[in-house]
Order: structure tokens, then C-alpha cells, then sequence
């Protein structure tokens, strides 16, 4: 049955190219033309289709009911089309290849009650436009742009997003998000709230070039917002909340005066879940310890909040810089109840124990950001500097209470603190220049980290009633790291032939010092990423590309102190101060966003491992497998009602998107007596339905699922997610109402087993709240569109806060 759907897309792939690819000595031209503001098919347009040459008129036709047109018989290859109307401001398309694709896609034209002039655009842009090393999205042409960003990502075929988390990822991969260049730290929630008519184009990096940090993420997300405004001040305002007590709201602000840009952002997020969990372990080498079962629940909560504000400010033409400040931070608490017992070898019941745990937190983060751009005569030469300086801070607190069936009024009681403090300083400069149509790009880019990590830990001792480390488990870690890089790029394009490659070193030198232990280490490491991206242009809808690139992960501060944590009776978690970092090569070919078929070999991957120690102690720490193979297809079908595509959809689907992947991995490596060697397929569905409804009603549904894993290390059950969206627009499409259901299957649970040579576990978990109601508003004034930032974090804080 697979391999007949995968036969099945690949038909409707081949005759989709040969639709695309058919080429006649007269050609023609399809499209539809609609209001820029309320999306409405216009009807009447004239359509007029010139000569490049000689301006002569080729072949003409007007819109029908539903906005599309026909035009037939041009007879020259790549020609002029102009479009007007009566009330409407007339459109002049520069060039259009209909030699290529007959297919020219969705027009808009701006309703006015004044002559204006006529707007001259040098080309209509597909949907997806095809680079060597990334795909762009127009958002302004993709279907399903009246909701949210994340909403109509759903229907691009480039990314798949999990329905119960909104969590963005590209062939099952996670991803960095960036907005305009710069590190984006936007909840998943809060980006499924972000109206797509903020964004002009999202960016779908497949291979980070030699310009962006060896390290983050496989795949980049970039946001490129719309850049216009109408007004002095524009702005738009979000807010939602659901029935599982899961609540956002956010504003954005841009106010213009003379040579300055002000802008401000904020938003804020709060969460409560309650779950329930149960447990099983086995000890095969402990008589007292053999078996220990737990079965308990949790409250949990979450606090977030984001601000951003600062300025733009245009000395003249040829230099700009640009000044912002921003805070991130989020605070939690966590309650936890389980109940344990233990038996031993025998089966014989030995005790049982009541565990209570308490942790709360907060993160802050504090960054400054300087920017200062110079434009030299020749258009595109550039040269750039940037500045960026963050600053953390990490309290948290956690209490656990242990109360033993043969401890009679002596619970196990311990309070702990962990203080962490920590600074990032980066700075960069890049210098581009232009060589005809060509680009030769080199820069330099300095990260200079400190972190000090003080953990506490106390026990009641019951003999001398006072709090003690009786474990003698308090220490204090600093770390510091360098990173000097360099980087040099060149693109090079010919035809339709697209040529990129580049060259990044990046050199680096950490210290760790162990105060408690009085235990010193450092480690140098020096290391070359090449990438090489090749493609070749088709048509609109196709593009064949080819993409080698390296990455790299270095370890955080938390996986290299080597003190000991008490995790729980007999558990305890120590980092590993040896640990190297973890290199990713990655090969790609691909046909557009249908068909990816990928290789990754991996050295050194950072893996959690247990063993068994003294019997009945489990330890589990961080180490390097020796490698990591993986290889895998993506096979993806987007389709939507377009006049980019080879036939129509019934007019109440907006769009249709099935994503298949599938994804082989072997892995090797060894700890202590473990032996960590393994195969492992995995398998995920990922479906949406766009529709609409009556009353101009946007609908969506999207399906989710990956099957049950099983290996000879891990047993993980399958996962499942059905949601529904609904969202209309008001007031000239400024107001923007939505109602969600999520996880109507209420599938947020599941079964996980870890098999070891001496040990087995298994856990359950349950959300209890996880089916939910939703409801959200968001308006935006004086047509808000935001602004564009440049990036130099290598997103490492963001995504691990450096702890």
C-alpha cells in the first residue's frame, strides 16, 4: 500500500512537470486579479499583453466573475502585461516569461478614488521562489495570508508544524527562527498569533552558508517583514486564550519622525498544566533494589514576558545605524506528588516512600544591540558592523520531601539553589561586494562567554537539627569561552544555473574551573565548515538543487561540570567535562519542495546515557556516541488553489498539504558496560485541509502522526494530533477574530521504555487539560508593518540560555 501512494505522487509530480514544461510556438497567459484589501475577485479587468521590444499591443482579455483571465496567442516569449480598471490604480508587470509558465498567479490592485500613477513591477513572484541554498515564501501570494504566519506556513510544503505545540520544523527537524536576520525568541504560541500580512517573505534556509554561525539549528527560519507604512504610527495588538489555561497577548509599535524610526514590541504568555505520570524500574543486578514502581502527578506554571524597543536613525543616504535593547524573561513553578515502593530480588515488598518536589524559577536575559551600516557608490557594496552584549541571570529553588515507610517521622528532607550568572559579548563585521551579477562576501565575528553556575544543596540532619550538606553536593563552576571566526563566500549565477559556496573557520578556546573540586581543564578546538549549494531553475514550480554543508554543536555548561546532582533514591546525574563537540555533515538532493532525499553523518553526537552503578545506583550523564548515520526521504504534496497550479481545487478548498517523511538512523557508542549501538526508523504524517466557509470563514484542519518506535534500546508510543481552526476578518480586514480546538483526539499522552544491559525503565505520561477551546483577537491600525533587524547571535543563549 506505501509504496503505491508514494508511486501515486510521484505520477502527479512527473505530469505536473510535463504540464509545466509543455511549450507551443504561440503561448498564453492565466491569472487571477483581486482587491489588495479584501481579497474579492474583481471583475472587467483589462488585461493587455505588450510587446518588450516595440511596446506593441500582443493580446488582450478581461477578468470573468472570479477574477481569472485567459489571454492566448502571444506570440513572443517574454512580454509586458498591464492591468487596469475604473477605481483602481493601473499595474505594468516589466517582464513575464510565458515561455516558461503560461501560469502568472494572483494580482492585486489597490482600489483609489484619485488618479495615481501607474505601478510598474519588474516581475510577478511565485509563491515559492527557488535559490541555491534556501526557498522563499511570498506570503503575499501564498493562500490561507489572512491568518496567522504559522497558519499559512501550513500551506507552503516547505515546513510542517505539530498542531498541539505549533511547533515549526523542516523535514522533522527543529529549526532557528529569526525575524529579519535577527534571533527571534517568540514562543511557538505566540508565533501562531503573528498575522501573516506583517510578513513579506519567509526564508527557508536548507544550508546555512558560511556568513551565519556554525552553530543552531539543521535548517533557518528567517521572518522578512514588509517594510512600507502609511503612516507616522502604525501598530496591531494580539490576544488569546484557552480553556487549558493557556493565555498570549502582544503589541508592536512603529512611530516615524524625520531621520528617526522608533519602535517598540512586547508581549506576554502565561500556562498551567496539570499531568499525571507513572513509572517502572528494574535493577537487574540489585537484590534489595530490583524493582521500584512510582505512580504521581504534577502542577505546573509558567510566566513569559518579551520587550523590545529602540530607534532607527538615517544620517543620509549611504549610512544608517540602528540602536534597540531587549528583554526576555519567564518565571515557573512546579509541584510534584508521587508515591514509590520497592521490591526486592524476590519479589518481596521492602518499603515504600512518598515523594513532594517543589522547583521554581526565573530567567532573565537583558541585551543591548548596535548597528552601523555604510553604502559605498556602486550599488550593493556594503560594509557593516554590529555589536551585541547580553546579560543573564538564573535563580531557581527546589525543595524535596521523602517520606520512607521505614523512616517513621523522619522524612528525607532537601532544599537546593542554583545561581547562575552569566555574560555574552559579540561583535561582527562583514564587508560585500558586488562583481556584475555575481557576490563575494567576507567577514569576522568575535563571542567572548562567561558563566558561573553556584549550586547549594542542604539536608536536615535530624541528630544535630540543623540543615547540612551531608552529601557534600554544593559546588561552584565557572566557564569562559572565545570563539574567533572568520568566513569568505562567493555566489555566482548563470542562466538558470545557481552557484554558491563559502568557507567558515571558527577557532575555540574554553576554560572550566571546578572551584569545589579544585579541578582545572581547558580544550581547543579549531574547526573548518565548507558548504557548496548547486541548482538548476526548471520553471516557477520547479528547481533541482543540491546542498553539502557542516555544522556544529558545543557543548553547554551543564553538560560538562562533572559534580554530582541527586536526582532521586539511588539516581544521580553528573556532567562530563571531556565531552567534544558534536559535527554534522549534511547532503541533500531536491526537487523543489516535493521531494528531498537526504544523508547526515554525525561524529560525536551528544546523547543522555544511564548505567548502572554499586549495584543499585543508576548515574546518567552526557557523552559523544562515536557517530551517527541517518538518511531519509521527504515526500510532499501542497496544493492550492493558485493560477500558478496545473488544475483547480473545488472553490470551497482554499488548499491541501500531505507530508510524508521517513527517516533511517544508526548510531554507535559505549558507556561504562552499556553498549549504546542501535537502528531506528521513524515515521511522521503531517496533513492540512484549508476550507472555506460560509460568511467568508477561513477554516483549517491538521492532522499529525507518527507511528510507534521500537529499537533495541527504546520503546515510544505512537503520537496523534487533530486540531481545527476558524478565522474571520472585520473592519477591512484589520480585525482579525479566530477560534482553535486543539487536539480534538485528546492524544497527549504516552508510553516510553528504555531497555539497558542491566537495567529497564518505563514511564507513562498524561496531560490531563490537553483537548482545549480557544478564542483570539488581534487588530492592527494604520496598516502596522514592522521592521527589519539584522542577527549576529548565534542563537546558542536563545535556545539553551548557556546553562
Amino acid at each position: 500500500m506505501k509504496s503505491r501512494i508514494i508511486s501515486f505522487l510521484l505520477l502527479l509530480l512527473f505530469t505536473s512537470f510535463s504540464f509545466a514544461q509543455n511549450k507551443s510556438e504561440k503561448f498564453s497567459l492565466i491569472g487571477t486579479v483581486v482587491d489588495v484589501k479584501s481579497n474579492e475577485p474583481l471583475v472587467g479587468v483589462s488585461v493587455l499583453v505588450l510587446s518588450r521590444s516595440t511596446g506593441n499591443q500582443l493580446a488582450g482579455a478581461a477578468s470573468d466573475a472570479k477574477g481569472n483571465f485567459t489571454v492566448e496567442n502571444i506570440s513572443e516569449g517574454n512580454v509586458k502585461v498591464r492591468l487596469s480598471m475604473v477605481g483602481y490604480q493601473s499595474q505594468l508587470i516589466d517582464s513575464v516569461d510565458v515561455s516558461k509558465s503560461s501560469r502568472i498567479g494572483l494580482i492585486k490592485l489597490m482600489g483609489t478614488t484619485i488618479d495615481l500613477p501607474e505601478v510598474v513591477v519588474k516581475a510577478i513572484k511565485p509563491v515559492v521562489e527557488f535559490y541555491a541554498d534556501r526557498q522563499v515564501i511570498n506570503m503575499d501570494r501564498l493562500p490561507g495570508n489572512s491568518g496567522s504566519v504559522t497558519d499559512a506556513l501550513k500551506n507552503s510544503g516547505l515546513v510542517e508544524v505539530e498542531p498541539s505545540t505549533n511547533k515549526i520544523t523542516v523535514r522533522g527537524q527543529p529549526i532557528k527562527i529569526k525575524m529579519d536576520g535577527h534571533e527571534y525568541n517568540m514562543p511557538a504560541e505566540m508565533l501562531a498569533q503573528l498575522p501573516a500580512t506583517m510578513i513579506d517573505q519567509v526564508e527557508v534556509v536548507l544550508a546555512p552558508g558560511a556568513k551565519e554561525s556554525a552553530e543552531g539549528g539543521t535548517y533557518i527560519l528567517n521572518l522578512v517583514t514588509k517594510r512600507e507604512t502609511f503612516s507616522n504610527t502604525s501598530g496591531m495588538i494580539s490576544l488569546s486564550s484557552s480553556s487549558n489555561k493557556n493565555s498570549f497577548g502582544g503589541a508592536y509599535l512603529n512611530y516615524k519622525v524625520d531621520k528617526f524610526n522608533f519602535f517598540g514590541q512586547a508581549y506576554g504568555s502565561y500556562f498551567a498544566m496539570n499531568n499525571y505520570n507513572e513509572s517502572e524500574r528494574y535493577v537487574y543486578t540489585s537484590p534489595n533494589m530490583y524493582y521500584q514502581k512510582t505512580i504521581g502527578d504534577g502542577n505546573n506554571t509558567f510566566y513569559s514576558g518579551y520587550f523590545k524597543f529602540g530607534f532607527d536613525y538615517d544620517f543620509d543616504e549611504n549610512n544608517s545605524m540602528t540602536f534597540f535593547t531587549t528583554y526576555n524573561g519567564y518565571k515557573y513553578k512546579s509541584e510534584n506528588d508521587g508515591n514509590s515502593l520497592v521490591n526486592n530480588q524476590s519479589n518481596i515488598f521492602q518499603y515504600s516512600y512518598n515523594r513532594i518536589g517543589n522547583n521554581e524559577g526565573i530567567n532573565n536575559s537583558l541585551s543591548f544591540y548596535g548597528f552601523y551600516k555604510k553604502k559605498f557608490a556602486t550599488r550593493g557594496n556594503e560594509l557593516t558592523f554590529d555589536a551585541m552584549l547580553t546579560l543573564f541571570g538564573n535563580p531557581t529553588n527546589s525543595d524535596m520531601n521523602f517520606k520512607y515507610s521505614n523512616r517513621i517521622n523522619t522524612p528525607q528532607l532537601q532544599k537546593s539553589n542554583t545561581d547562575v550568572h552569566a555574560k555574552t559579548l559579540i561583535l561582527k563585521a562583514d564587508y560585500v561586494l558586488p562583481i556584475n551579477l555575481n557576490r563575494l562576501e567576507a567577514g569576522y565575528n568575535l563571542t567572548y562567554r562567561t558563566r558561573t553556575n553556584d549550586y547549594s544543596v542542604e539536608d536536615y540532619m535530624y541528630q544535630f537539627s540543623a540543615w547540612r550538606d551531608s552529601l557534600n553536593l554544593s559546588n561552584e563552576f565557572r566557564y569562559n569561552e572565545l570563539i574567533n571566526a572568520l568566513y569568505a563566500s562567493y555566489a555566482h549565477k548563470l542562466g538558470d544555473f545557481d552557484i554558491k559556496f563559502g568557507l567558515r573557520s571558527e577557532y575555540l578556546n574554553t576554560k572550566g574551573n571546578q572551584v569545589t573540586q579544585k579541578m582545572e581543564f581547558s580544550e581547543n578546538f579549531l574547526s573548518f565548515f565548507p558548504n557548496l549549494n548547486l541548482s538548476y531553475k526548471i520553471s516557477d514550480l520547479f528547481q533541482l538543487s543540491f546542498n553539502a554543508f557542516r555544522r556544529v554543536t558545543y557543548p553547554q555548561i551543564f553538560y560538562i561540570n562533572p559534580f554530582r546532582q541527586y536526582t532521586g533514591p539511588n539516581s544521580f546525574f553528573a556532567g562530563n567535562p571531556k565531552l567534544k563537540p558534536t559535527y554534522l555533515n549534511s547532503y541533500a538532493i531536491n526537487l523543489s519542495q516535493y521531494i528531498s532525499v537526504f544523508y547526515n553523518y554525525t561524529t560525536g553526537s551528544f546523547t543522555s546515557a544511564m548505567a548502572t552503578e554499586n549495584d543499585s545506583t543508576i548515574v546518567s550523564t552526557f557523552l559523544n556516541l562515536n557517530s551517527e548515520k541517518a538518511y531519509g526521504v521527504n515526500l510532499t504534496l501542497p496544493y492550492y488553489n493558485s493560477p500558478m497550479m496545473p488544475f483547480h481545487l473545488p472553490d470551497f478548498i482554499s488548499s491541501f498539504y500531505v507530508s510524508f517523511n521517513y527517516r533511517y538512523a544508526k548510531q554507535s557508542g559505549q558507556y561504562l558496560a552499556e553498549d549504546l549501538s542501535l537502528t531506528n526508523k521513524t515515521y511522521t504524517l503531517n496533513a492540512n485541509l484549508g476550507l472555506k466557509l460560509w460568511y467568508d470563514i477561513d477554516a483549517n484542519i491538521s492532522l499529525y502522526y507518527m507511528p510507534k518506535i521500537e529499537n533495541r534500546r527504546t520503546i515510544r508510543s505512537e503520537m496523534k494530533n487533530l486540531s481545527l481552526f476558524f478565522n474571520k476578518m472585520f473592519m477591512d480586514r484589520k480585525l482579525r477574530v479566530y477560534i482553535m480546538i486543539n487536539d480534538v483526539l485528546n492524544g497527549q499522552r504516552g508510553n516510553n521504555e528504555s531497555i539497558g544491559g542491566n537495567y529497564y525503565t518505563r514511564s507513562y505520561y498524561e496531560m490531563r487539560n490537553s483537548r482545549s477551546f480557544g478564542i483570539g483577537i488581534s487588530y492592527m491600525f494604520n496598516d502596522y508593518k514592522e521592521r527589519r533587524d539584522r542577527n549576529i547571535d548565534d542563537g546558542r543563549d536563545a535556545g539553551n540560555r548557556g546553562f
